[in-house]
């Protein structure tokens, strides 16, 4: 009798940490792939493959070998295995990057995640064997409760591993831990069951990588160039990673989120290398220039409303993830004190009672997703209602310069039309580029046309960004409303601008240092 509570107790938490292993793939190999559909149709397509053929090969293996040793040597395998993620990752990522970004990321998710799924697979119809006796006449009772203790478990494990083990743990020590506890509950068997106390040595494994200190990363490019890293935390929304380069005496630092540049500045001058913030900081001034009060929709690494605030503009800041506003302030010199900070949903404040404000900027991209439920008609008129009269909204955009990725800016173009006036876009210099690049675009929509403030550039921008900002006013995009308009309802943003933001990540991928990608 005791074994067979223990059975019930191993299918638990054998389900449990099924579905622990598949949410941690989106956070293992998202920063190089991208968290888009395509890497969570690789993670979807291995596990139930792996799953489906763990099913059919325990259901064969426990007919021919009714035996608790086997069903817990499976387990202590799949446990050996789990612990190796983390050691493996890097080289893992490495080789299957080459492969592109989808093949690469079904090819990176069979060979870290398919074995152990595999082996978990085999523990169900194993145990169901196990806990029946030979001439047992309830097999579907039995077969339904052990199924449903495996399905509570996978609850369990989804619900702690999404909201509260990723932004306490990291993704690493989740995984130990997951390890830890298969190999755990492997060894529980042989001592308490088969009275082989030694077996509990081999939970030593696990816990020796838990608590190993994991080093950041620091290399030395061919070039001399030095890259550190100074962050890699794993929060609720995304990996945090703060990267600092030093060269022929410069200090730049760069903040990145799953990998993607959120902001980046000199730290001699304390000025921004990123020239999109330069855009949006002279679009600003051109079409607000009294503006007083402002809001900003996704802090980055808090650039922009320092930025404002050299124009005597009033700030609010509504980033939903805690872990960006920390990293913004200890090293970015982003100051909440000084720029009230909400930490929550940009959609859910622009229904509170603040403002109202002169401009308004959404930058709430952090990955390869555009957030949907901020670019609609709804969202966009629930922005307007928090203008000021004359008030104007500005989003950056990311997409692609070719005839073929026009769908989506054009019916975001369509779309601000619907709820403003006026839109105008305004593009990055690779928007007229015969080959297939990745550009920044800024939309700037308001009620009624008026003149604009053309041929500001801030004082303070690098030289080499000038002819770059003074050319910006003459790259006006002319988009006519494209084939679709964003609603709540009906938002397809994601699935047509697939393309450019696989471009994207494919650039990103090739222009960073592998060392700083895989970690």
């Amino acid at each position: 009798m005791g074994l067979n509570r223990y059975l019930v107790f191993n299918a638990f938490i054998c389900g449990a940490v099924i579905m622990v292993v598949e949410l941690l793939g989106s956070r293992i190999i998202g920063p190089p792939f991208g968290v888009s559909l395509f890497v969570w149709t690789s993670l979807i397509t291995v596990t139930l493959v792996s799953l489906a053929l763990g099913y059919w090969l325990g259901g064969r293996l426990a007919d021919r070998k009714n035996s608790h040793s086997s069903l817990f040597g499976v387990i202590l395998i799949a446990g050996l295995w789990v612990a190796l993620i983390p050691l493996v990752k890097g080289f893992v990522i490495e080789q299957t990057l080459v492969l592109g970004l989808r093949a690469g990321s079904l090819a990176c998710s069979a060979a870290l995640f398919g074995p152990p799924l595999f082996l978990l697979g085999m523990v169900s119809p194993y145990t169901v064997k196990l806990y029946m006796s030979e001439d047992s006449r309830e097999v579907g009772r039995t077969v339904g409760w052990l199924y449903a203790v495996s399905t509570g478990g996978s609850f369990l494990g989804t619900v702690l591993t999404g909201f509260i083990l990723i932004p306490m743990l990291g993704v690493n020590n989740i995984t130990y831990l997951s390890a830890l506890t298969l190999i755990a509950i492997s060894a529980g068997y042989w001592v308490l069951f088969r009275k082989k106390a030694l077996a509990a040595a081999l939970a030593i494994v696990p816990i020796a990588l838990l608590f190993t200190p994991q080093d950041l990363p620091s290399i030395t490019r061919p070039d001399g160039t030095k890259v550190t890293v100074l962050v890699n935390d794993d929060s609720a929304y995304g990996q945090i990673k703060v990267v600092d380069y030093e060269y022929d005496g410069a200090r730049l630092r760069e903040f990145l989120l799953e990998n993607m540049i959120q902001g980046a500045v000199d730290l001699t001058s304390g000025v921004p290398i990123s020239r999109y913030t330069y855009y949006v900081e002279q679009l600003s001034y051109a079409y607000s220039p009294e503006a007083k009060e402002a809001l900003v929709i996704g802090l980055g690494s808090g650039i922009i409303p320092e930025r404002f605030s050299r124009y005597g503009i009033r700030t609010d800041v509504v980033e939903i993830n805690p872990g960006v506003v920390e990293a913004a302030k200890t090293y970015f010199s982003f100051d909440p004190a000084k720029h009230p900070t909400f930490v929550e949903d940009g959609r859910n404040f622009l229904k509170s009672g603040a403002g109202p404000y002169d401009i308004i900027f959404l930058d709430a991209f952090s990955g390869d997703t555009p957030p949907s439920h901020l670019m609609s008609v709804e969202a966009f008129s629930l922005a307007r209602g928090k203008l000021s009269p004359g008030g104007t909204l500005i989003i950056n955009f990311v997409s692609g310069n070719q005839i073929e990725d026009q769908k989506v800016p054009s019916s975001l173009f369509g779309t601000l039309k619907k709820v403003f006036q006026s839109v105008d876009v305004y593009a990055g210099p690779d928007f007229f580029a015969q080959d297939p690049r990745v550009v920044n675009m800024v939309f700037v929509a308001r009620d009624g046309v008026r003149p604009i403030e053309t041929g500001f550039v801030p004082a303070d921008a690098p030289v080499e960004f000038i002819d770059d900002l003074k050319g910006l006013y003459l790259r006006k995009v002319s988009f006519k409303p494209g084939p679709f308009v964003f609603t709540d309802d009906y938002n397809p943003i994601d699935f047509y601008d697939s393309a450019a933001r696989e471009r994207f990540r494919a650039h990103i991928i090739s222009n960073t240092d592998r060392e700083i990608i895989t970690e």
